[in-house]
């Protein structure tokens, strides 16, 4: 896999900046990524690097945006973990084949979302059910409001 338009590759930029190739090639094949972080003049963006394989060798390379905002303003570039988890890790999937019903259901789910203004999904609906179905039927599940037994 060759290195992606928007990264630039650690040896071009060891030689732009004057780093002897010497240096380049033993930092990262001793350490791979981690002796990126042995090069002084690249060790406040090292975890900043990628590597991508090309045939049997490995390149390493930093995004564009990142390396240059370093260059300009000084600052290490803050890197967004991403969009928060959904799921806390509490929460159980139940799987159930639903095909006679489901279009039916859908549209329910559709219609609702038509006439309210805090829109639903079709799993919220699907959890809400399940839940007023248990506590409809004490007897059977032995749950109370609170699903305490």
């Amino acid at each position: 896999m060759a290195l992606p338009k928007n990264y630039y590759n650690f040896f071009d930029l060891c030689k732009a900046e004057g780093i002897n190739p010497n240096t380049a090639k033993s930092a990262v094949g001793d350490g791979g990524l981690d002796g990126i972080k042995n090069i002084a003049f690249f060790k406040p963006i090292a975890h900043l690097f990628r590597e991508f394989p090309k045939g049997m060798r490995k390149q390493y390379g930093i995004l564009r945006r990142h390396y240059d905002v370093w260059k300009q303003t000084g600052q290490v570039p803050k890197v967004s973990s991403g969009r928060p988890s959904k799921w806390t890790g509490e929460e159980k999937n139940i799987n159930i084949p639903a095909p006679p019903f489901y279009e039916q259901f859908k549209a329910g789910v559709k219609k609702a979302n038509s006439k309210a203004t805090q829109q639903v999904t079709v799993r919220q609906v699907i959890y809400l059910s399940m839940s007023e179905y248990m506590q409809r039927h004490v007897s059977i599940f032995g749950v109370d409001q609170d699903g305490k037994e």
